[in-house]
C-alpha cells in the first residue's frame, strides 16, 4: 500500500494549498499576539512540550529551503496526528477555519524521518 501523508492547515476551503499557514505556526501566531487564554498558553506549552520529546525536529534552521518547504505527518504517525487535535481544538475556539490536506505524493521530499516529512509543495497535491 503506497504511504499516505496528512498537513493541518488554517484556511478556508478554496484558498490555494501553498499559502496556508501550518498550525503550528497559526497557533504561534495567536499565542504571540496575546490571543490565548493562561490556561491555553499552559496547554500549549504541554502539547509543544510532547512534540519536543517524541517527534524529530526537520533541521530548518541549518538548510537552505525554500519557503515552500513544509512538513507532512506520514499517516502512520498516529500519536502525533492525535495530539495535533488539541492544537486544532485551540484554533477553532478561535475561529481559525481548520482543514486536513491528504496526498500520496505532497512535493519533493527534501528530508524523511519515521513520522514525517519535509517536502517543497507541488503546486497540486
Amino acid at each position: 500500500m503506497k504511504q499516505s501523508f496528512v498537513r493541518f492547515v488554517v484556511g478556508d476551503e478554496g484558498q490555494n494549498h501553498r499559502i496556508l499557514n501550518g498550525v503550528i505556526s497559526e497557533v504561534r501566531i495567536l499565542r504571540d499576539k496575546g490571543k490565548l487564554s493562561l490556561f491555553e498558553v499552559d496547554e500549549l506549552k504541554l502539547i509543544f512540550l510532547w512534540f519536543n520529546e517524541n517527534l524529530p525536529v526537520p533541521p530548518f534552521s541549518t538548510k537552505k529551503w525554500s519557503k515552500q518547504a513544509v512538513t507532512w505527518f506520514k499517516d502512520s504517525a498516529k500519536e502525533s496526528i492525535a495530539k495535533t487535535q488539541e492544537l486544532l481544538h485551540i484554533l477553532r475556539t478561535h475561529n481559525k477555519p481548520v482543514k486536513m490536506l491528504r496526498s500520496t505524493h505532497p512535493g519533493k521530499i527534501l528530508y524523511e524521518d519515521e513520522f514525517q516529512v519535509v517536502v517543497e509543495e507541488f503546486k497540486q497535491i
